[in-house]
C-alpha cells in the first residue's frame, strides 16, 4: 500500500509542474496551445510574444522578421471565434542514441468575426542537439478565399521557410 502511494504520488509530481501538464499533454492540446499563443500575439499586436514562439534559428534565418509581423498584424483581421485542426497535427520524432529531435506540423482553418483563415504551423517541440531550433521554424497563413484548394488542409508551399509566410497558397 505504501508503495502504491509512493508510485502515486511521484506520477502526479511528475504530470504537474507549475501548473502546467508535462506527461499528459497530447500533441492535439500542445498545437492548439501553440495556436492560441500566435493568435493572442497578434490579436494584441504583442511583436515581443509573437517573437519569443519562434525558434532562435529560425529567427537568425529570417532578414526582416519585424517587417514579417508587422504585415501578419495588417493582414490577419478580427476576432477569431472558431477554428477547424483538420484532425490532428503530424508529429515526428528522430532518436539517435540519447539524442531526440521531434517536429509538429499543424494546420487550422480560423473564422474571426471579419473573415476564415488558413494557418500551417511547423514547430520544433524538442531537440536535445540544438535548443536554438526549439520553438515555431515556418508559419503560413492564408485568406480562405485566395486558397485554390480549401478542400485540403492547408501546408502552405510545404517548403516550410522559416518566419512567417503569408499569402502563399496551397501547394499542388
Amino acid at each position: 500500500m505504501v508503495l502504491l502511494t509512493l508510485v502515486a504520488g511521484i506520477m502526479i509530481c511528475a504530470c504537474v509542474k507549475g501548473g502546467d501538464s508535462v506527461i499528459l499533454d497530447d500533441d492535439q492540446s500542445i498545437a492548439d496551445k501553440k495556436l492560441a499563443e500566435v493568435l493572442t500575439a497578434v490579436q494584441n499586436q504583442d511583436k515581443d510574444a509573437l517573437g519569443a514562439l519562434f525558434s532562435a534559428n529560425s529567427l537568425k534565418s529570417v532578414e526582416m522578421f519585424d517587417a514579417q509581423m508587422d504585415e501578419l498584424f495588417t493582414y490577419f483581421q478580427g476576432e477569431p471565434e472558431a477554428y477547424n485542426d483538420w484532425g490532428g497535427p503530424v508529429v515526428e520524432t528522430a532518436r539517435e542514441g540519447f539524442q531526440v529531435r521531434e517536429v509538429m506540423e499543424s494546420n487550422y482553418d480560423v473564422k474571426t468575426t471579419k473573415g476564415a483563415y488558413r494557418i500551417a504551423i511547423r514547430t520544433v517541440t524538442k531537440d536535445s542537439r540544438a535548443s536554438d531550433n526549439v520553438g515555431i521554424q515556418s508559419l503560413y497563413i492564408i485568406k480562405l478565399e485566395d486558397d485554390p484548394y480549401p478542400q485540403y488542409a492547408y501546408w502552405g508551399d510545404g517548403e516550410f521557410t522559416p518566419g512567417i509566410n503569408i499569402g502563399v497558397p496551397n501547394a499542388e
